[in-house]
C-alpha cells in the first residue's frame, strides 16, 4: 500500500521583522545574558573606566603618578592594573565554559558574547587607564603621556595574550566549540590552584594591611590599592558567590551575602572614636576664667584703643588642601610680631580642624624642647613636610580589605575600622608617630602646657540631632546647642588628638560615621559624630561663641578666617573692587548636567548649600566682629590670591595651569604637587591678596589702626 503524498503547502515568505528578531536573539545571548552572568567582573569594568576617565578624585590619582614619574607607586599601579585585566578575563571565561543546570546558552547567537566580552573585561581596565593619562591635566606632560603608552602597550599585550593563547594553549576542538572546560568536569586542578593561590594572596594582603595600616598602602600608592580591591572582589564574586552557586543548581549567592552583611550591619559597630584609657586628667576651665589665665600668662605687649588684642582663628574644612592651607597659614603669621602673643583659640572644622591639630603638635614639639624662634625649628617646614603624605591610600586600603570584611562578621573589629588606618597616617606623617598627634588631646595641654598654647576647638556635627559636637581644652558646658564632648560623662574626654581631629573630618563616605558613649541621668547612650561642616563649614560660629563668652568687651577682637576653596569671591570686598559680577556667577553656580539628575540633585544640592552656608556665616561673623565689637577681620582666603592670578594671567595656557591647581579631590586626602606649590605661592608671593591681609594683620597688632582697610563684607 504506496503512502499517501503529502499535502501541498503554499512557501512561506520570511517575516519582515526576523532580522530584527535574530539581532535581538544575538544582542540578548550574547551581551545581555554574558554581562548579567559576569555581573562582577561587569561593575569592576565599568568602575574602572569610570574612575579614571570621568571622575575627579581617578584625574587627581592620575595627576599623582605623573608627578611620580619613575617609581615603586606606578609600578604598583601598573602591576594592579594587570593583575586586575587577568583577574576581570579569568572569572568571566570560568562563567562562560560552564553550562550551568536550567541555564543553558544558545551556542550559534552567544558565541561572540562568550568569547570576546571575557577578552573585553580584561582589556577595560589598561585601556581606560592609558586613554586618562594620555587626556589628564597636569604639568608633567611628558611623564603623563609616557605613562599613557605604556598602559595602552599592557591593554595590547593582554588582548594579544586572550587571543593567541587559544592557538597555543587550548585544543583545536575545543577552541571550535568555543569551550575551554568540559561541562560535566567543572574546575580543573588548575583551576584550582589558581583560585586557592588568588584568595591566599587576597587574605594575607588583607593581614598586612592590618599589620601595617600606613606603610604599606602608601608604599604600593591608592590607584594600584583600588584595582586590587576590585580584583579581590570580582574574584570572590564570581567564583565564590556565583560560580559556586550556580553550580550546584542554586541561584547566585549575592543576595545572601548581601542579607548576612545588612543582619551584621544591624548590631556591628567598629567605628568608635578612638581613645586612650590610661589619659591623663586636664583641668578645664570656662571660657572667661581660661582667658583671664591664658592673659595672665600671656601679656598683650601692646594695647589698641586701649584694648588689649584677642586673636581668634575660624578655619574652614576641605579634606587635606584645608589641612594643608591652614598650618601653613599659621605658621606664615608666626612672623607677624604679636601673632603668637594674642593667638588665644582656633575653631577648626574637617581638613581645618587636622591642619589645627597639626600646627599645635608642632607648637607644642618646639616648646618642649625649648625653642627660643621659629628660626631654631622651622615650623611651616615640618608642617608642610607632614601634610604632603598620602593620606588616601590608607584609608582606601582600609575601606576595601578590613573594613570591607568587618561588614560581614558580626564581631566588631577595631583594628578594621579604615579610619583607624587614616588617624594613623597623620600620626606617622609628624616625627615618624612620636608626637602629641598620637597621644590623649589632654595630654597636648598638660604639664604645665594649659596656657602655653592656643586652645583649640575641633567641630563635628551629632547624628541624631544635627547639633555642634566640640572638643576642647576649654569647658564649653556653657555653649548653646553644642555638646562639650571632652567633657565628663563622654567618652571621648579621653579622645587621642589625631581622632579627636579626625572625628571633625568625618565626611561621609570615606570616612564613617564615629561612635562614642554619653552618660546621662545615671544611663549610657551611644551618640554618633560626623564632619563639623554639616553644621557650619567655617568654624565661625564656635568662634564668635567663644568671644562671646569671654564677656570682655576690653579686648580688642581680631578674627582671623582662613578659607581654602579657590572658587568663588572673597568675603572682604573693602579690599577689593567689588566684583558683582563674579558673585552673581558664583551664585548661579555651573551649567546644570543632565546626567543622573534626579538622582544627583538631591546630593549636589546639600553639598552646594553647605558651601554657601560657609559663605554666609563668615560675613555675618566679619560683620559683628567689625560693627559690634569694634574689631578687626583677617581674611587669608585662596580665592583672594586666585582671584588676581586670574586676572593678572597673559595667557589662556597659564590661567588653565592656575586653575589646575585649584582642583579638589572629592576624596579629600591626596594632594598633588602642583596644588601644594601653588598654595605656597600664595603665600610667599607679593601683591597678592593676601599681601593685603598680611599687612592688615601687621598694622593691627602694632597699634597702628589707621592703616586698618576694613573688611566690609559682602
Amino acid at each position: 500500500m504506496s503512502k499517501p503524498a503529502p499535502p501541498t503547502q503554499m512557501p512561506i515568505e520570511p517575516a519582515p521583522d526576523r532580522p530584527l528578531l535574530r539581532l535581538w536573539s544575538l544582542f540578548w545571548n550574547s551581551v545581555v545574558r554574558v554581562l548579567w552572568l559576569c555581573a562582577y567582573a561587569t561593575v569592576a569594568s565599568i568602575a574602572v573606566a569610570y574612575l579614571f576617565l570621568a571622575n575627579g578624585q581617578g584625574q587627581d590619582l592620575l595627576r599623582l603618578s605623573a608627578e611620580r614619574g619613575l617609581s615603586g607607586w606606578n609600578l604598583a599601579f601598573l602591576a594592579g592594573a594587570l593583575l586586575l585585566g587577568l583577574t576581570l578575563w579569568y572569572t568571566a571565561r570560568r562563567l562562560l565554559d560552564r553550562e550551568f543546570p536550567g541555564r543553558r546558552f544558545n551556542r550559534r547567537t552567544s558565541a561572540f558574547g562568550r568569547r570576546w566580552l571575557p577578552r573585553l573585561f580584561g582589556f577595560v581596565a589598561p585601556l581606560s587607564i592609558g586613554v586618562g593619562f594620555l587626556r589628564v591635566d597636569t604639568d608633567q606632560v611628558l611623564a603623563a603621556r609616557v605613562l599613557g603608552i605604556v598602559f595602552l602597550a599592557l591593554a595590547a599585550g593582554l588582548m594579544w595574550f586572550f587571543i593567541a593563547r587559544r592557538r597555543l594553549f587550548v585544543a583545536p576542538d575545543r577552541a571550535r566549540l568555543g569551550l575551554e572546560v568540559a561541562n560535566e568536569r567543572g574546575l580543573s586542578p588548575l583551576d584550582w590552584t589558581i583560585i586557592v593561590s588568588a584568595f591566599a594572596a587576597a587574605a594575607l594582603l588583607l593581614v598586612a594591611f592590618v599589620v601595617w595600616p600606613v606603610a604599606l598602602p602608601q608604599a604600593l600608592g591608592a590607584p594600584a590599592v583600588v584595582l586590587l580591591g576590585l580584583a579581590g572582589i570580582a574574584l570572590f564574586g564570581g567564583l565564590i558567590l556565583t560560580y559556586a552557586f550556580l553550580a550546584r543548581g542554586q541561584p547566585a549567592g549575592t543576595a545572601l551575602v548581601l542579607m548576612i552583611a545588612v543582619v551584621s550591619g544591624f548590631f556591628n559597630d567598629n567605628h568608635w572614636v578612638r581613645t586612650e584609657p590610661d589619659a591623663p586628667p586636664l583641668t578645664r576651665t570656662p571660657p572667661a576664667a581660661h582667658y583671664a589665665d591664658w592673659r595672665r600668662a600671656n601679656p598683650a605687649p601692646i594695647e589698641i584703643d586701649g584694648r588689649p588684642p584677642l586673636v581668634l582663628v575660624a578655619t574652614a574644612g576641605g579634606g587635606i588642601r584645608a589641612a594643608y592651607w591652614t598650618a601653613s597659614s599659621l605658621a606664615v603669621m608666626e612672623s607677624i610680631p604679636g601673632f603668637s602673643a594674642n593667638l588665644f583659640a582656633i575653631s577648626g572644622v574637617s581638613g581645618g580642624s587636622v591642619g589645627a591639630a597639626v600646627y599645635a603638635a608642632v607648637k607644642r614639639a618646639q616648646l618642649a624642647q625649648g625653642a627660643g624662634s621659629t628660626e631654631d625649628i622651622p615650623t611651616r617646614v615640618t608642617v608642610q613636610q607632614a601634610l604632603r603624605e598620602d593620606f588616601l591610600s590608607p584609608v582606601v586600603a582600609g575601606m576595601l580589605f578590613p573594613d570591607l570584611m568587618q561588614r560581614f562578621i558580626p564581631y566588631p573589629v577595631p583594628l578594621a575600622d579604615r579610619q583607624r588606618f587614616l588617624e594613623l597616617s597623620f600620626q606617622q606623617a609628624l616625627a615618624n608617630g612620636d608626637s602629641a598627634l598620637g597621644r590623649p588631646m589632654t595630654a597636648l595641654y598638660g604639664d604645665g602646657f594649659e596656657t602655653r598654647l592656643p586652645s583649640l576647638l575641633l567641630n563635628t556635627t551629632v547624628v541624631g540631632s544635627g547639633y555642634r559636637g566640640i572638643l576642647s581644652n576649654i569647658d564649653l558646658a556653657g555653649f548653646s546647642d553644642a555638646l562639650d564632648l571632652l567633657g565628663d560623662g563622654y567618652s571621648t574626654r579621653d579622645a587621642l588628638l589625631s581622632a579627636a581631629a579626625g572625628a571633625s573630618a568625618r565626611f561621609t563616605y570615606v570616612s564613617p560615621a564615629g561612635s562614642l558613649k554619653v552618660s546621662e541621668r545615671e544611663k549610657d547612650q551611644k551618640i554618633r559624630v560626623v564632619d563639623g561642616g554639616y553644621f557650619d563649614n567655617s568654624g565661625a560660629t564656635t568662634a564668635l561663641e567663644l568671644l562671646d563668652q569671654i564677656g570682655d568687651s576690653r579686648v580688642f577682637p581680631i578674627l582671623v578666617l582662613i578659607s581654602n576653596s579657590p572658587q568663588g569671591t572673597p568675603i572682604c570686598q573693602g579690599r577689593h573692587s567689588p566684583d558683582l559680577a563674579a558673585l552673581k556667577e558664583a551664585a548661579i553656580g555651573p551649567p546644570a548636567d543632565d546626567f543622573l539628575s534626579e538622582v544627583l540633585s538631591p546630593v549636589l544640592a546639600l553639598l552646594n548649600a553647605r558651601t554657601a552656608s560657609e559663605r554666609r556665616t563668615e560675613v555675618e561673623a566679619a560683620k559683628l566682629v567689625e560693627e559690634a565689637y569694634g574689631g578687626a577681620v583677617i581674611e587669608i582666603s585662596l580665592a583672594s590670591a586666585a582671584q588676581i592670578d586670574l586676572a593678572q594671567a597673559e595667557s589662556a595656557e597659564e590661567r588653565a595651569k592656575i586653575r589646575r591647581a585649584m582642583v579638589e579631590p572629592p576624596l579629600g586626602w591626596s594632594l598633588s604637587e602642583a596644588a601644594w606649590r601653588y598654595m605656597d605661592d600664595a603665600l610667599d608671593t607679593e601683591g597678592t591678596g593676601l599681601a593685603i591681609e598680611f599687612d592688615n594683620l601687621r598694622a593691627v597688632l602694632a597699634g597702628r589702626i589707621d592703616d586698618y582697610r576694613k573688611c566690609r563684607a559682602q
